[in-house]
């Protein structure tokens, strides 16, 4: 009696790309009705977001190329505190969209 072992087909590896729009996707459904910065910021989908470090900070600035979105609270811990930055949301997309393309990054 002969048994064949086959392996199960391994799980596709996921891009950089691919977890941030997932952990983004999830934050945003899961903080969608939230107008509190730090609770949005202490999710555990955004602590994973910022937690892929600088590497992300394109994908980022390409969404907030799309239209102004809360994830422009993700950037400072990444990058460091730019206090020159903070407003309302539209401005401080604006502001981070400026400095990404000065770093050649959006």
């Amino acid at each position: 009696m002969s048994t064949t072992h086959t392996k199960p087909a391994a799980e596709p590896i996921e891009t950089l790309e691919q977890k941030f729009h997932r952990l983004e996707a999830e934050w945003d459904a899961d903080t969608a009705v939230l107008s509190n910065p730090n609770k949005n910021m202490e999710h555990p989908a955004m602590q994973a977001i910022t937690a892929l470090g600088e590497p992300v900070v394109p994908l980022i600035l390409r969404e907030l190329q799309a239209g102004p979105s809360l994830l422009v609270w993700a950037l400072p811990e990444i990058v460091g505190a730019h206090p020159e930055f903070e407003g309302n949301v539209s401005t401080m997309t604006n502001a981070w969209l400026q400095w990404g393309r000065e770093k050649g990054l959006a």
